[in-house]
């Protein structure tokens, strides 16, 4: 049966299918071979919408009749013909909260991958401090440690091992000044001789200290999108390796960032669930309650150590003695203090922390780098702002400026994908 819709809004991943197939508003069709295996699965044992196969002909046979898929089929003057089919999985779209969900389950990692893409690499036996300078030179946030004899991926180096060193020297130096070290050994030794540690030696030193370290976590390129963002939540990290188990090389580095434009990318052409259009004040979208944040008065190493110990990448801070919004300070932004500047460096407010950010990495600074929405903003009009902004998080305000909520990528992520996912299985469970 053909069906004729003139208005029909085609995904991107569909243009290849022949006009007048079947609806496509009302279903996500995608090759059967490029379905993740963990993605198939995780609808099979949770959605009760059933997969269905397609085959289409991809080329025209000169036999009349029907045609078997990759059958031959004898014409009238005894010659014989083939007609090859593309197979497909169609999945119904019923429950509108779960389509990106189903999106997700039904893409592989290596969709998501930026063009410009680009990995850093550091070797084992690299020192710590040149490292470190190659993150802040390629201004970016993570860098893989490969074993310099074998040249496999070991590891990730970022901006969090950066601020465990600062801390670490901090703490020490205080020791000393309180006589509870050697003052043979300087801070001024310790941050040369900390400098000149291989990476891997440093890993290896935070691994047995215990405080943050993290083993290594990767996903493979095959995998679902929908299985990245579990363990990005799951295991609390901002970035995910995305390995090619064929080659044992890294594709890419998977963040909250690039799936949101991920998803972003289909949203305008797929129906839109009911709460795009609610209040993320009634939705309760982001932390509302207990919000983490800072005065300008706050000393930096204050600050660094909420972040570690919080396990979050960024603090707002607020005007003293209100709660307006004048800045951002982030794990990034530790770099600027410098790894071979004097650490009384981390004795100084975070307001003045930040107008050090700004002369080093260029920019704006204060106000104008805080991105905020109205509290009774809808969810669409957060997410456009996301994906034109280009940030990691917003803030909530009420009509007088003042912080009333925190909004991350991961909690959009949770929101549209993992949210309703969750609830079903709740659902499911409760019936007898």
């Amino acid at each position: 049966m053909e069906i004729d819709h003139p208005r029909l809004r085609r995904n991107k991943a569909t243009t290849f299918l022949p006009d007048k197939v079947f609806d496509l508003s009302h279903a996500f069709v995608v090759p059967l071979k490029h379905v993740p295996i963990d993605g198939l699965m995780a609808l099979k044992n949770c959605s009760e919408s059933p997969l269905a196969d397609i085959s289409i002909p991809v080329c025209s046979s000169s036999s009349p009749g029907p045609s078997s898929p990759k059958g031959s089929t004898a014409s009238a003057d005894g010659s014989t013909g083939e007609t090859d089919y593309k197979t497909l999985t169609s999945l119904p779209l019923e429950e509108p909260e779960m389509m990106y969900t189903y999106l997700l389950q039904l893409s592989q990692c290596y969709e998501a991958m930026a063009p410009n893409q680009k990995v850093v690499a550091f070797t084992s036996d690299m020192p710590v401090r040149k490292a470190f300078y190659g993150l802040v030179y390629n201004s970016t946030r993570t860098g893989l440690i490969v074993d310099s004899e074998s040249y496999n991926i070991i590891g990730v180096l970022s901006v969090t091992d950066f601020v465990m060193v600062l801390m670490k020297l901090w703490k020490y130096q205080q020791q000393v000044t309180n006589g509870d070290k050697n003052e043979n050994v300087t801070t001024e030794k310790l941050t040369d001789l900390v400098g000149c540690m291989p990476v891997a030696r440093w890993k290896e030193h935070q691994k047995l200290d215990g405080d943050c370290y993290r083993e290594f976590i990767t996903v493979d390129v095959k995998d679902s999108l929908f299985h990245a963002i579990e363990i990005l939540r799951k295991r609390r990290v901002h970035r995910l390796p995305v390995m090619d188990s064929a080659t044992n090389d890294c594709m890419f580095i998977l963040t909250h960032r690039r799936v949101l434009h991920y998803l972003w990318n289909f949203c305008l052409l797929l129906p839109k669930p009911d709460y795009m259009t609610k209040s993320i004040k009634e939705l309760k979208l982001g932390c509302w309650d207990d919000i983490v944040s800072v005065d300008e008065s706050t000393t930096l190493i204050d600050t660094l150590d909420l972040l570690i110990g919080e396990k979050i990448s960024g603090v707002p801070v607020v005007q003293n003695g209100t709660k307006k919004v004048v800045a951002v300070y982030t794990r990034f932004d530790a770099i600027a203090v410098g790894f071979d500047e004097k650490l009384q460096q981390l004795n100084m407010s975070v307001a003045e922390a930040v107008e050090e950010r700004r002369k080093l990495f260029g920019g704006v600074s204060g106000k104008e780098s805080v991105v905020t929405v109205q509290e009774d903003s809808t969810f669409w009009s957060v997410l456009e702002t996301f994906v034109e902004k280009n940030v990691h998080r917003l803030f909530a305000v009420d009509d007088e400026g003042s912080l009333k909520a925190v909004i991350s990528l991961s909690d959009m992520i949770w929101y549209m994908a993992i949210r309703p996912d969750e609830e079903k299985r709740a659902n499911n469970n409760d019936k007898p």
